[in-house]
């Protein structure tokens, strides 16, 4: 680790007892392109001891915590799989530029290029790609990141001739006009070093690359293996001396969660709001998302900036630029807030309304947000927000319509099928009471 690291006292816990946990879905049968690109979240959860106790004693939450823990990061990887008659370039282009940017380097033609073919020992095989390793601000600066990504490429590179990444932008400042073109070379840099030091080297415009067939990578793991003991054993010591009281990773009964006031200076009634709630409620949102800030280990800081933004919004509200308030904040703090402001398309049943548009009343002004809405590019629509492993962050370049322009579509429908089986290939800002009162009618007098 980089002896210019944060010293350990200033650990939130002990990084030796943090459990990575991996994910990826699909349907039986893949659709499009995921035989060929696969995604993999990987978790890094903190779990409470069930020996501890707590001071003041344990709380329910308590028990959430021991079983499922709370994120404190997570890395992202994706699979480009070879030999299934798919062009990889086009399924990586498709996905973002990022992985179309890496791609396009290492491939030619189709193909693994010359210069690829010449840094890999045995160029043949799948290509995993190390997109993103994110740490909440208090696991920041112990040198933690290449640990946890050369534990996570151990496990997933089987069949893969090589691991390609390239470092960027771990994060954007608050004050983006000092981001200089030196700025971003210096962070590229100090990026690519810790890559380094997991194995992979230097390949061509801004890639690196990791041979998967060398000893190396196997060396150079067991070594961070090594230090990440070696900072287990001085938080331990540091604990034993009782020089310091550990920072806590998690919201405690004595830190209540208090929400910024709404602009109008008054509080929903979140008892009211919860009652016979079905996702759909605007007026759930905030409560929603006090419960998700509740339940993790995000900071102070980021919690009241979302919550903040979350008071704001109302029905006429464009969601696609205030998600630009809230882009600085925890990666899963975003997607909490997505979605307690929208909610996924499968949640919603429209057939009613595809038989009779007549029906949507004051449901025809809801704001409709996804990535494909006008049917213009290769693959289907997808939500915004976390509802799916193919949902789309809410940014300025998401399409949005009203839910009257949706339905009148033929060939979103057409084009896209019966949508994604997992979130219906579109998001729905959030109902009023009216908009909700109006919905719970046609759907209870609905026969389909």
């Amino acid at each position: 680790m980089s002896p210019a690291r944060r010293p350990a006292s200033e650990l939130p816990g002990d990084p030796a007892q943090l459990r990575l946990t991996y994910s990826h879905g699909h349907p039986v049968v893949p659709f499009e392109d995921e035989d060929t690109l696969e995604h993999w979240h990987v978790s890094i959860r903190s779990f409470h001891d069930e020996e501890a106790e707590c001071e003041g004693g344990c709380t329910d939450a308590c028990d959430q915590l021991i079983e499922e823990g709370s994120e404190v990061g997570h890395l992202s990887l994706w699979r480009l799989r070879d030999y299934t008659g798919a062009d990889r370039w086009m399924v990586a282009d498709a996905q973002s530029g990022e992985l179309e940017s890496i791609v396009s380097t290492v491939l030619d033609g189709g193909v693994y290029s010359a210069a690829f073919e010449e840094a890999i020992e045995c160029p043949a095989g799948d290509l995993l790609i190390l997109d993103r390793v994110f740490l909440s601000k208090p696991w920041r600066g112990f040198g933690l990141g290449p640990v946890f990504a050369a534990e996570a490429i151990r496990r997933l590179s089987g069949g893969c001739c090589a691991v390609a990444a390239e470092p960027g932008m771990p994060e954007w400042p608050e004050d983006r006009e000092k981001v200089t073109d030196a700025y971003r070379a210096a962070a590229r840099a100090k990026i690519g070093t810790l890559w380094e030091s997991i194995g992979f080297h230097s390949f061509h415009r801004g890639v690196q690359l990791l041979d998967t067939s060398m000893q190396e990578p196997i060396d150079l793991q067991r070594q961070r293996r090594k230090d990440l003991e070696g900072l287990s054993a001085e938080y331990e010591a540091h604990l034993r001396s009782g020089s310091f009281a550990p920072a806590a990773a998690l919201p405690t009964p004595s830190d209540p969660l208090v929400p910024a006031p709404s602009p109008t200076g008054q509080q929903p009634d979140r008892e009211a709001a919860a009652e016979g709630d079905n996702g759909l409620t605007a007026t759930s949102s905030v409560s929603d998302l006090e419960r998700a800030c509740a339940a993790s280990g995000w900071s102070r800081s980021d919690r009241t900036v979302a919550l903040t933004v979350a008071e704001q919004a109302t029905s006429d509200t464009d969601l696609r630029y205030f998600a630009a308030k809230v882009e600085d904040v925890h990666f899963g703090l975003i997607k909490a807030w997505t979605a307690a402001l929208t909610f996924p398309g499968r949640c919603f049943n429209l057939h009613p309304f595809h038989q009779n548009r007549d029906l949507l009343g004051p449901l025809a002004e809801v704001w409709v947000y996804g990535s494909n809405l006008n049917s213009r590019y290769q693959g289907r629509s997808h939500t915004v927000g976390g509802d799916c492993q193919h949902s789309r962050p809410l940014a300025p370049d998401t399409e949005r319509m009203t839910l009257a322009q949706l339905v009148k579509m033929d060939s979103f429908w057409e084009w896209n099928g019966p949508g994604c089986a997992f979130c219906g290939g579109w998001s729905g800002q959030r109902l009023t009471p009216a908009q909700q009162a109006h919905y719970l009618s046609v759907v209870a007098g609905y026969r389909g």
